[in-house]
């Protein structure tokens, strides 16, 4: 299913009257857009999220996307909107994420924090998030359940193969991927740079180890 918008001069009025507070005009153009929520929050990893909490937050992200849309720009509103809601999404997935931290894992003295070290520790989760986000949706399901970044303690790859219905090899072959994926410059570097290993020695070590765990 794809999902795509062209702007005429009709719906270029409604979004100036949307922005000029016309509750009418923004009522209009949120139920035209309704069906690009549905389809990015189908397209999203969700988390913690049900179904229809995403899409909550889904049309938050429209809202504000319908409010600071410029149709003289050239380019699509699902292009513009797509990422508004995508980013609203992953905002409120990973605010569940924290709330759930925050309920299982006791809070040391306040003495013992480090808040630039928590600081830091959040945008490197977030970067990471934000990465593993892209993978398709297989293989983002295989890394989150394998490496326990769904907060479930992690699993095997014989057990993701029992839950999948197929081979561990199978399961292996589907994370070989995402991993290649994960660590390509082209995505990977503002995680990599985070962790200060963005240059091309630190690159070739982690595919050489990556070769060596085949």
């Amino acid at each position: 299913m794809s999902y795509s918008t062209t702007i005429h001069d009709q719906a270029a009025n409604l979004y100036a009257q949307a922005q000029d507070g016309d509750a009418q005009s923004l009522e209009e153009l949120m139920r035209m857009h309704e069906g690009l929520v549905h389809h990015i929050v189908r397209q999203q990893w969700r988390g913690r999220l049900s179904y229809e909490q995403a899409i909550h937050a889904g049309r938050i992200g429209l809202w504000h996307a319908v409010l600071g849309f410029d149709p003289g720009r050239g380019y699509a509103f699902s292009t513009y909107a797509g990422v508004a809601i995508a980013r609203q999404v992953w905002r409120a997935v990973h605010q569940a994420e924290r709330e759930q931290e925050a309920a299982l894992v006791p809070v040391p003295p306040l003495s013992s924090i480090d808040p630039r070290a928590e600081v830091q520790a959040r945008e490197i989760q977030t970067a990471l998030y934000a990465l593993v986000a892209r993978l398709p949706a297989l293989q983002r399901w295989i890394v989150c359940t394998y490496y326990g970044l769904d907060n479930q303690g992690g699993c095997t790859l014989a057990e993701l193969g029992r839950r999948r219905g197929c081979s561990r090899q199978a399961i292996h072959a589907h994370l070989r991927k995402a991993l290649v994926i994960l660590r390509h410059p082209a995505f990977s570097a503002r995680l990599r740079a985070m962790l200060d290993r963005n240059s091309r020695a630190a690159y070739l070590r982690a595919l050489r180890a990556q070769r060596r765990r085949r």
